[in-house]
């Protein structure tokens, strides 16, 4: 008989005071590849705005972020987490798209493939 262990393909996020769950699955990973496609087209056309304006587009552009890639209360909690300051929950966003991205990678490398086929 063969057993085939499941495998997970959620990488944790965690805040220490929560945690979000990132599914690495076909549909994250595209989400996630839009995100950074719409974030860097959006950012050029944020940065030609007022003070005022961009603080307002950031905000959007941040939330946007936590729901699209953790769904519809992960903003709300970060930005709790983060004293309400976009700025901050901003700079948890990118700190979370490397981390995944990184874990991703090493989760899907060859080198993790060897391991699983060398048992």
């Amino acid at each position: 008989m063969v057993v085939i262990k499941k495998a997970s393909n959620i990488i944790p996020i965690d805040f220490g005071e929560f945690q979000l769950e990132y599914i690495a699955n076909d549909r994250g990973v595209k989400e996630l590849d839009k995100f950074r496609e719409d974030l860097s087209k959006t950012w050029k056309k944020i940065e030609k705005l007022s003070d005022e304006k961009i603080a307002e587009k950031a905000k959007e552009l941040v939330e946007n972020g936590w729901t699209q890639l953790f769904g519809d209360n992960a903003f709300e909690k970060v930005y709790k987490f983060a004293d309400e300051d976009t700025t901050i929950a901003f700079n948890y966003l990118m700190q979370a798209i490397l981390g995944i991205q990184k874990e991703y990678k090493e989760r899907n490398s060859e080198e993790a493939f060897k391991k699983y086929l060398e048992g």
